[in-house]
């Protein structure tokens, strides 16, 4: 733990500052958290604070991003797809980002906590599953400070980030209202909060989601190996058609979105045909097997940012619910 991260953090129980006990050398990155009311220890392993127990409703996407760890980052790809996506949910350019204090909250593998660096971000990183193993890893040593942290229950001050950015998480949640709010409290008066969320409308129940939201219901209550097996047949099956759409433009991206896997919004992403494919069972995987998936209206998101004295509120153009606001001073 280094001591400008210490400074970032409070207990989600007490809201009192933390003491760092080290239980070896510095190097390790192991030792014990102890907030300064004395009731409340937390773990620190790999150099990762852990706030919540390892077992809980996000066990497939520690699955899904240990199985698919570097895929999508676009320095493994070198496709850029990640940050055209980060640019057209949020709107931000690198000087919105620059030198600020930014929260990735459900960050996965670190997709765009790559971007949020690359775009020289003071960031501080988080996800409720095993992922932050692969995100560290994938960030590198001493560049954010990772956690893994419930978003109801995030380890820092309200108020503390210049920005925060929830891209496609809050329906993975239990309580996505709940889950709107709480990112909301941690943007500073005059920050800015970016949120990519499912949205609920006729669209939901056409094609491949049509599919997704007919199946779930079963998949994701099975085993995760059998889930992944499931899955990995789907895609056996359906992506030699998916590959061959894949250059025929509008008539090709129609028949990608009527199949049983996610293929779609990968239609003019320059993959070779082994990442293609990988990138294609790992949203498929990711499609089936969430233990929640609660799609949102934009007005009931716009209501709950208006709540928590939110203005400028912005839907970009990107899908979903791409949502942009900034909170009042």
């Amino acid at each position: 733990m280094k001591s400008e991260h210490l400074e970032l953090l409070a207990c989600p129980a007490c809201g009192a500052r933390f003491r760092y006990d080290p239980s070896g050398p510095s190097d390790q990155g192991s030792g014990r958290l102890e907030c300064m009311s004395g009731r409340h220890g937390y773990a620190v392993t790999n150099g990762i604070p852990r706030f919540v127990s390892p077992d809980n409703y996000a066990g497939s996407f520690g699955f899904q991003w240990r199985a698919f760890s570097r895929i999508q980052l676009d320095s493994r790809n070198a496709t850029g797809f990640s940050e055209e996506r980060f640019r057209a949910i949020t709107g931000w350019t690198k000087e919105d980002l620059a030198g600020k204090r930014v929260l990735d909250a459900g960050c996965g593998a670190g997709r765009f906590a790559e971007v949020a660096l690359k775009d020289q971000a003071n960031l501080v990183a988080c996800d409720l599953s095993g992922a932050v193993e692969v995100c560290s890893e994938n960030l590198g040593p001493h560049r954010a400070l990772v956690c893994q942290a419930s978003i109801y229950e995030l380890p820092f001050p309200d108020g503390l980030f210049d920005v925060v950015y929830c891209i496609g998480v809050v329906q993975h949640t239990p309580d996505p209202k709940g889950t709107v709010r709480a990112l909301c409290r941690k943007v500073k008066p005059g920050g800015r909060i970016g949120l990519w969320i499912y949205e609920r409308d006729w669209k939901s129940y056409l094609g491949t989601l049509g599919f997704k939201y007919l199946l779930r219901p079963v998949l994701s209550r099975l085993p995760r190996p059998l889930q992944f097996s499931i899955c990995k047949a789907l895609v056996s099956v359906f992506y030699p058609l998916a590959w061959l759409c894949k250059p025929l433009g509008i008539l090709g991206k129609a028949v990608m979105r009527l199949l049983p896997i996610a293929s779609g919004h990968l239609q003019t992403v320059r993959l070779n045909p082994p990442d293609f494919k990988s990138w294609v069972l790992l949203d498929t995987f990711d499609m089936y097997s969430p233990a929640y998936d609660l799609p949102q209206t934009y007005e009931a998101v716009v209501e709950i940012l208006e709540d928590e004295k939110f203005q400028g509120i912005r839907r970009n153009p990107h899908g979903g619910l791409s949502i942009t606001a900034i909170r009042r001073s």
